[in-house]
This record gives C-alpha cells, structure tokens and sequence, in this order.
C-alpha cells in the first residue's frame, strides 16, 4: 500500500513545470511512448541500487522501465549479465522525468530528491547496502539525498565513498557519448559493476 502511494505520487507529480510540458508535448507527437515520470524497477530487498541521471528520450521515456530501451541500457545490461548480478540490482534514476536536451536543471534534480530520498531509505533496510553511482549528476544528487557535503565527496570513476553504513561507488554514466570518446570503456564499466557488486554481495 505505501509502495503504490508513492508510485501514485510520483506519477501525478508537476512540480517541474517544463518538464511537465515536455511530456505533454510527447504524449501528442509520440502517444507509443511512456511519457510520464520513470519509477525505479527491482526489489528493495535487491542490496546493489544503480542510480543513473534521468530518463533518455528513447530508453526509458519510451518503455517506461530505467535504462530499458536504449544504448545506456544495452551495455548496463550486458555488463549485469557478465558480472553475475543481472536481476539482484534495483535501478533508478536521480531525476524521473525525460528532462530538456538531457540536461536537467539543478532545481529539478532537487525537485526530485524527494522520489530519490524514498527509495534510498527502502534500500537501506538491507544489511549491507551499496549505490553504483552513475555518473556526476547522480552522485551529487545522492549524496545531497543523504546529506552529505558534496566537498567531502569527490567524483571520480571508481571511487568508493561511506556515508552512514551506505557504501557509494563511482562510476561514469554508460552514455553513448561517453562510449564513443573513450571515455568509458566496456572493460572499465565491467570492472566498477563487478566491484560494487563484490560489495553488495561479499
């Protein structure tokens, strides 16, 4: 009952007007597609939570489901598959909704935390709980989520950060832009998954 309060909520939110617009736009020019705020998907009782930035145009803001539909996805679920944990992670996003040219505000992301506070503290229930972080905007949402000082908790790709018995593991998002520069590779994703999820699952 309190899981489909908060889905209700999150679907009937507008507290971001231009994004809020935009999906209304969307819901004419592509009534296929999701259109709405993105939940995240897998069980709390999962101990590994991946949280990436927001919704893509074509992945989840068409599906629905995060990090389903799209490239992003494509290599986060073959890197799942790989290490093992394909089915033990929950998956989320900092901001649910699809937000403008991939790029949302500062006020949007904060608009949001409430969404992502919930769900951190549902995954917090677990003994030992671990967050793949991925990318700069998703680790500084989530570490303002836990409120932390985002000058005592630095991005960089796989750093691991504690705060509050949560363990934090950094990684750069699985974008198609960070693929095709070089930026992120298969084998470093490979490596960061594998590792946040030796923490999750010792």
């Amino acid at each position: 009952m309190v899981q489909e309060s908060a889905s209700r909520k999150l679907l009937e939110c507008r507290k971001c007007r231009r994004l809020s617009n935009q999906l209304e736009r969307l819901r004419d020019s592509h009534p296929d597609y999701w259109n709405k705020p993105v939940a995240g998907s897998g069980a709390d009782s999962c101990s590994l939570m991946i949280i990436g930035l927001a919704p893509g145009m074509h992945g989840a803001n068409r599906s629905g489901v995060p990090f389903v539909g799209d490239s992003s996805g494509n290599l986060l679920s073959e890197v799942l598959k790989a290490s093992g944990l394909a089915g033990r992670v929950k998956i989320t996003n900092a901001v649910k909704c699809l937000p403008i040219k991939n790029l949302p505000s500062s006020r949007e992301v904060k608009n949001c935390s409430r969404f992502l506070i919930r769900e951190i503290e549902a995954h917090q229930l677990n003994t030992s709980p671990v967050l793949l972080l991925l990318g700069g905007v998703a680790h500084r949402a989530t570490i303002s989520a836990l409120g932390g000082k985002q000058s005592d908790y630095r991005f960089a790709h796989g750093a691991v950060h504690v705060m509050d018995e949560v363990t934090l593991v950094d990684s750069y998002h699985c974008s198609r832009y960070n693929t095709q520069t070089g930026r992120l590779t298969y084998q470093m994703f490979l490596d960061v998954v594998t590792a946040a999820g030796n923490m999750a699952y010792p």
